[in-house]
This record gives C-alpha cells, structure tokens and sequence, in this order.
C-alpha cells in the first residue's frame, strides 16, 4: 500500500532567521523584469500563496494589465533564480531546517516512502532552497507540484496524482499534504488528499485545527509519532482517526 506524502517547504520543513532573503530576491526580480521598481511590494497576504499568484497580486496592485503581467512571469522565475543564486551565501545562512524534519524525512526514505513537494514555491527555487539544506536527497522532485504549475494552490495535488503515476507507475492509495497554512488545507481538500498541519509557521495549532485538517501537531520533533501519523492513511479513510484532529505536545 504506497503512500506519497507531499511536503510544503516554507514554515514546514524550514524557515528564515528573518533576513527576508528570499522576499527581497523577490521583490527585486519582479522589478526588474517589470521596470517598475518605484511602486512593486510584497504582498501582505502572501502565507501559504504561490509565488506565481504572489507575483500576479503585486503586479494588479501596480495596476498592470493581465496581458502584460503576463508577459513578465515569462521572464520572472529565471530572474529570481538568479537573484538568489547571486545571493546564494546569504540564503544559505538564512534558511533553518525545523525540528524533527531531517529525521522524519530519513525515517520514511528508509521505509521507502515516495516523498515529493507540493509547494508555492517555482520548481527551480524548491530545488535551490532544499539543496542548501541538504533535504533534497530524500524527496522526489519529478513527482511534485509547484507554484510554477499553476497559480491557484487549490489544483496542485491533482498535478501531483498525475505525475506519480506517469512518471514512477504506481497510483497511491493516499496522498497526505504536510503544511503549516489554511492554505495547505484547502488544497489537500481540493484535491481529495488528507492534510498533516503543522503550527511551525505564522497561524497557531488552534487556528489550524479550526479548519478541520486530519491531524494537528505542534512540530515534527516526535519522530516516531509523526511517521506513525503519516503512514496510517494507507488504509480505508473511515479506519483513521476516530478523534480528528490529533494532537501531539512540542
């Protein structure tokens, strides 16, 4: 019975000392392909976005037509790469993998479990930031799904179905998203996948399990409960937790 366990990165595997690298290589990116370096900003309401959607609501609030936003996501994703790869020391030192992921993420590749990602993040800056901090050699990148893929979070798991299936043959009895905003839950429901939330980001675990995912955690740091969690899907949904969501103290 094969399980993909699809892995949010931002706030669920790692996160920023609060250097803002990546939002600054962002903000940078988008105004230089744009050339509208005096009016572009980071969106607010960015937690749990793809950076394709987070792109597209910067460039509406700088009154840019769709046709021409358009135009510059074509030329975006490389210029942030290269913006971040030109600053590629400062991310390094700024991204902290959270509590107990290593160890989890070992834990189920040694139980031979198809990790991959379902993240806003563009493919290109998933891979950068997770070869940093050396989380790459567990996880499937050719299975996941991304912020390049579509703007709208809501239809990545089904692109990750999908690829699973083409590109490694197997259908897997269950898809569990692991992620950290209400975000990640409304995603992993689009997309009929059961959904881990972890209170490692912005919203709090209250807030989170408020939403009505499977199971809530503190972190990952009880790795012997985590992959217990993350594997028990492998059966009939009406055979899971009987008092959702689960809970586990930090």
């Amino acid at each position: 019975m094969q399980t993909l366990v699809l892995w949010d990165i931002d706030g669920t595997l790692v996160r920023g000392r609060g250097r803002r690298i990546s939002v600054n290589a962002f903000v940078r990116a988008l105004e230089r392909v744009s050339k509208r370096d005096d009016i572009l900003s980071y969106p607010r309401d960015a937690s749990g976005k793809t950076d394709t959607q987070i792109a597209l609501d910067a460039l509406a609030a700088a009154a840019v037509s769709e046709a021409e936003a358009a135009e510059i996501l074509e030329e975006f994703g490389h210029a942030y790469l290269a913006e971040l790869e030109q600053d590629r020391h400062s991310l390094m030192q700024d991204l902290e993998v959270l509590p107990g992921v290593r160890e989890v993420l070992r834990a189920l590749a040694a139980r031979g479990v198809t990790q991959s990602l379902l993240t806003g993040n563009l493919e290109p800056i998933a891979r950068l930031k997770l070869t940093l901090t050396e989380l790459d050699q567990y996880l499937d990148f050719e299975v996941g799904a991304f912020g390049s893929d579509h703007p709208d979070r809501s239809c990545l798991v089904p692109i990750a179905r999908r690829r699973v299936l083409e590109r490694r043959g197997f259908s897997p009895e269950a898809i569990v998203v692991v992620g950290d905003t209400p975000r990640d839950i409304a995603c992993a429901r689009a997309g009929d996948a059961y959904v881990v939330a972890v209170a490692t980001g912005q919203h709090t675990r209250e807030n989170l399990g408020a939403l009505g995912p499977d199971v809530v955690l503190d972190d990952l740091s009880d790795t012997e409960s985590v992959v217990e969690i993350l594997l028990r899907y492998s059966t009939n949904r009406d055979a899971q937790l009987q008092t959702s969501p689960h809970r586990l103290e930090a």
